[in-house]
């Protein structure tokens, strides 16, 4: 067969990121290749041909999408909740023409009804053990509506992801790799568990060191972004994997919650293994929003100005995250906000309104107390309002996000983070995330 793995692009996301000033404190925007596509790659026999097809890319070179007008005996689709109508597009083109689509992903798999309009057959949850038997179905053309995972995969039997199909590869500015997969947590925003479940499995440090072998005989020089929920919550697996990681001589950076300052050593271990930065969901500072999310990260709330502290004074930057829109926030929570971020000076800020994504708890309850105000799933980036919140205005929330971000990224204090940062170490200044923070020195 020839199987197409597509990315489905989205306008209105992209539009929302390039407006970086005003949404995002992060100085540079990212490009990845997509990892769920590029894992399940791995499973397709050498006797099938598989393209790679990234809409992301082929719309910021400017390039046509010449590959609609293709002929495939088979087209694979996984998309976020603001690239479902796309993705939908994509399957309505290629499905009129006689050729099967599956899809799958964080969207199909919380409304995979709605998936299955579009598609001939939805994969539900983890890919890994129902991809299989879905191109063996495929091959018979016998698919079935939908395949839902077992959510039990055992990461030990996982394969590499397919980078070298891949043509390329260095235009992309993050390389993304997993280690783990599942959260002890349960946000009630958020929807990773709907994928892979609540039970926390790692995958075999070796492993992951030979996939990292296997990206730099691609690309000498990469940058890996884990993508994992909560890679660090094992504290001694995260010893163990960043003592791995010190020969290879990579950058890197993952998501983690704000505990890992307790453990000073893997600190001092993952800063020597080229970790630059950890990607910190902190939520809020407001214990009652707190709640609101998690009991656990209410209990950590009062923890999170020595959290970030203690971890940037071992050499690592903290990409710290929030989001506005809970019922406890009010016209006061901006302010808040900066006068914790002054305080506590992290690395990167990345503040967004919070989404009531498919799926999860926070859009059953908001969608029962008739608070959702739309479902154009283009809009579910993080980065627009979409629920009615409880007491704000949509227009104040992104108003005072802009403002929030504003703030960060003043001359004033743009200059006390530069001394911060450069009293702690000159590290700081060649780490991926720090774009023109120390430039205006450099210049004077």
């Amino acid at each position: 067969m020839r199987i197409a793995l597509v990315h489905p692009h989205s306008i209105q996301y992209h539009h929302d990121r390039d407006s970086q000033n005003i949404i995002s404190g992060i100085d540079d925007i990212e490009t990845f290749p997509n990892l769920a596509l590029l894992s399940l790659a791995s499973y397709i026999p050498g006797e099938d041909e598989a393209e790679f097809i990234d809409e992301d890319r082929l719309t910021l070179e400017g390039k046509p999408l010449a590959y609609l007008d293709e002929d495939f005996d088979l087209v694979c689709l996984t998309a976020m909740n603001h690239q479902a109508l796309r993705a939908y597009e994509i399957a309505d083109r290629f499905r009129s023409r006689g050729i099967p689509v599956i899809m799958g992903g964080f969207h199909a798999s919380a409304l995979p009804g709605e998936a299955g309009m579009h598609a001939d057959a939805v994969a539900v949850g983890e890919g890994e053990d129902i991809f299989p038997l879905m191109l063996d179905d495929a091959r018979k053309g016998n698919l079935k509506p939908v395949y839902t995972s077992g959510g039990k995969v055992d990461l030990s039997f996982v394969p590499p992801p397919a980078l070298g199909l891949v043509k390329g590869l260095d235009w992309y500015t993050k390389i993304p790799l997993f280690a783990t997969r599942g959260c002890s947590h349960d946000c009630n925003f958020c929807c990773l568990r709907k994928v892979y479940g609540p039970k926390y499995r790692k995958k075999p440090i070796d492993k992951i060191v030979e996939e990292i072998k296997m990206v730099k005989e691609l690309l000498p020089d990469p940058f890996i972004s884990f993508a994992d929920e909560n890679m660090l919550v094992d504290c001694k697996y995260g010893r163990e994997l960043a003592k791995a990681l010190i020969p290879l001589g990579i950058c890197w950076e993952c998501y983690c919650d704000s505990s890992v300052y307790k453990d000073e050593k893997m600190l001092d271990l993952l800063a020597e293994s080229g970790c630059e930065e950890l990607i910190i969901g902190f939520e809020s500072v407001l214990p009652g929003s707190l709640e609101e999310a998690c009991n656990w990260k209410r209990e950590q709330g009062k923890n999170y100005l020595k959290a970030i502290r203690t971890i940037q004074e071992h050499g690592i930057g903290v990409l710290a995250c929030f989001v506005v829109g809970f019922d406890h926030d009010d016209s006061g929570t901006f302010a808040r906000l900066r006068d914790f971020i002054e305080e506590a000076l992290p690395f990167e800020l990345d503040a967004a309104t919070l989404t009531p994504m498919p799926g999860t708890p926070l859009y059953e309850r908001l969608k029962s107390e008739g608070r959702i105000l739309s479902e154009d799933w283009r809009r579910y980036s993080w980065f627009q309002v979409n629920f009615k919140p409880k007491n704000l205005t949509p227009k104040e929330i992104m108003d005072g996000l802009e403002w929030l971000h504003k703030e960060y990224n003043s001359p004033r204090m743009r200059k006390i983070r530069r001394k911060y940062f450069s009293s702690l170490s000159p590290k700081f200044k060649t780490f991926y995330g720090a774009g023109n923070l120390f430039e205006e020195d450099e210049n004077k």
